[in-house]
């Protein structure tokens, strides 16, 4: 097997990527700093330092490479390769970029497999984050790949777990109380998982992402920090989306903690939520 195909570069992905030129290759973006993307490929051991091509993404139909992204590049052994172009996505999540003024949409996650919402059984949870995940999974037409972990299960005895799960239950997507400190729940994650595939957690800041991905690699494989008891919130080192390749062959892309969810409204109207209040912007 080769590297990309390790990185879930299948038959499926390769028939939709189409031809490329001679002197192209394929990809796959692991961690993106900036102009900066860290791609992993057939041609070379280990990760290569790439940029964009500046011709190739001049129209503004270009889609923008980031972290997960398969993609077309000219590989340098010796030097910067360059990205040309971006391989059809098979999933992605989006939200409108809360730091923008406009109608400018980020990308949160792409090619995934299975997309995981976790949130604590202390003051993290929120139903209303959940209903407000779900408008932008309709909007990305994910909603079918997403699943909500409840982390720190064992913050929480079983009649309160039961309640929690029961008031998602309404939304009609998987909830599964977990927790990495007793191994509670861990094992419902093998259904999802499988060597070559993706997954991707989002959630608030320090609710336990970094935390889990060691968890699955069975050992320290994101740095993490222990949870704040006078707050009773977690912190943790995530400052950028990275695609982390486990042992077992499952790759993960662990995303910065999400203060504001933007959503798009039929009306145009683009609505952004923070810390249980909103505000609206055209």
């Amino acid at each position: 097997m080769t590297t990309l195909e390790r990185y879930g570069f299948g038959a499926a992905m390769r028939a939709s990527a189409g031809a490329i030129p001679a002197e192209e290759t394929f990809g796959r973006i692991v961690s993106a700093h900036g102009d900066y993307f860290h791609v992993v490929c057939d041609q070379a051991e280990g990760e290569v330092l790439a940029r964009k091509k500046t011709s190739a993404f001049r129209s503004e139909s270009a889609v923008a490479p980031t972290t997960g992204d398969f993609v077309r590049l000219v590989y340098n052994p010796s030097g910067e390769s360059r990205i040309t172009g971006v391989v059809p996505r098979i999933s992605s999540f989006m939200r409108v970029d809360p730091s923008s003024s406009g109608h400018k949409a980020q990308t949160i996650a792409v090619n995934f497999d299975a997309l995981f919402l976790l949130m604590g059984v202390n003051a993290d949870f929120s139903v209303a984050r959940l209903g407000r995940v779900l408008e932008l999974a309709d909007a990305s037409a994910c909603r079918q790949r997403l699943a909500v972990l409840l982390t720190k299960s064992d913050l929480a005895d079983d009649g309160r777990l039961a309640d929690l799960s029961g008031q998602l239950a309404p939304f009609g997507v998987p909830v599964h109380p977990i927790s990495v400190k007793t191994g509670r729940g861990m094992d419902v994650l093998e259904t999802y998982a499988a060597p070559g595939r993706t997954f991707a957690f989002i959630g608030s800041s320090g609710v336990g992402k970094s935390s889990l991905v060691n968890a699955l690699a069975g050992e320290e494989w994101l740095a993490t920090q222990e949870i704040q008891h006078w707050s009773g919130k977690g912190r943790h080192t995530t400052t950028s989306r990275e695609l982390v390749m486990l042992p077992s062959g499952l790759m993960v892309i662990d995303t910065p903690g999400m203060r504001e969810l933007g959503v798009m409204g039929r009306d145009g109207t683009h609505r952004f939520h923070s810390s249980g209040t909103h505000r609206y912007r055209r």
